[in-house]
């Protein structure tokens, strides 16, 4: 149901860690099977996404300093756990992207993509003019870099494929320059594109494409093997497209989990509080283009917390009505 394999991936790693620390607090005699089951295979997991390790050490940051703060008599433990979490998805994400990709998981031209798109819709504007040819020399000019769509979604610009690759080394640099001349418009450039981060309706009811309930391109000959199973199994998932402007608004979802923990207390929540906001803050920083499924444990975390709560809210008003 989602768009790409490797989204599933990191979703399910990002899910398993958090649910390891949720647990560890929960059972903690029960840590040999935990980290089997779920923080080893998480970390592993997150690793499939260039992201997964930055919001692992953020997350790893944010809940480590929660656990010094309320309970530092297991801040050692803790800690320990934090870094063995952080230290695999490191291992992975470097022999994975070296060895099997053959492509380094920094400063190459994925990874850049989000410096591009910045570049390319500030060279849209006056204030960009020149921009190009002073920090990127020799390649291309602000008439080919330049791309108005690339403000909010993909790059248009005109600029050929072997002059991006070109660009690589010159880049980083560019783009620091770009936010030392002007961070407020690579703030509002990245608070647009990523709208659906922000809990509150700046700029509207944010409609970000969201998760696809096919994959296959047209034309292919691929069909599929259970047609009736899986034309059912894809009205959810269209359910959950159409209400995109609220189901796939992550960072009101973020906003719901920090309310069910403070005003419900839901203790039990701060590990995906921590991992949520991690998560939202890495995409609102590196995010090419807006897209439901790169938060997609922020959706899942934040609707099924809310549902619980009803259930249990439900389950417990009903066991105080008077009985005949």
């Amino acid at each position: 149901g989602i768009t790409l394999w490797h989204d599933i991936l990191m979703s399910a790693g990002i899910v398993l860690v958090t649910s390891f620390f949720i647990n560890l607090h929960k059972s903690p005699i029960n840590l040999k099977k935990l980290l089997a089951l779920e923080l080893l295979p998480g970390s592993i997991l997150a690793s499939f996404r260039p992201n997964g390790l930055p919001t692992i050490a953020i997350f790893a940051l944010f809940y480590g300093l929660f656990v010094l703060i309320k309970h530092r008599s297991q801040f050692a433990l803790t800690a320990k756990l934090l870094m063995t979490s952080i230290v695999l998805t490191a291992l992975v994400t470097i022999i994975g992207s070296n060895l099997i990709l053959g492509l380094s998981p920094i400063n190459n031209y994925y990874a850049q993509e989000w410096m591009l798109n910045d570049i390319s819709c500030y060279a849209e504007s006056a204030a960009g003019k020149d921009f190009v040819e002073k920090n990127i020399p020799g390649i291309g000019t602000t008439d080919t870099w330049r791309s108005l769509a690339a403000c909010t979604f993909l790059n248009g610009a005109t600029i050929s494929n072997e002059e991006k690759f070109a660009a690589e080394k010159y880049i980083p640099s560019a783009w620091i320059e770009l936010l030392k001349q002007d961070p407020f418009f690579v703030l509002i450039t990245h608070a647009k594109r990523n709208a659906y981060l922000i809990p509150l309706p700046i700029f509207g009811i944010p409609t970000e494409p969201f998760l696809h309930s096919t994959i296959e391109f047209k034309d292919q000959d691929i069909n599929w093997a259970f047609p009736s199973v899986a034309e059912k199994a894809r009205i959810p998932m269209r359910l959950w497209n159409a209400g995109r402007g609220l189901t796939g608004w992550a960072g009101l979802w973020s906003l719901v989990l920090i309310g069910l923990a403070v005003f419900g207390r839901r203790k039990n929540l701060v590990p995906a509080i921590a991992m949520s906001l991690a998560m939202v803050g890495i995409i609102f920083v590196v995010a090419p283009i807006p897209d439901g499924r790169y938060a997609l444990f922020v959706l899942i975390a934040g609707q099924l917390a809310l549902i619980g709560n009803i259930v249990e809210w439900a389950q417990t008003g009903s066991n105080r009505r008077p009985t005949d």
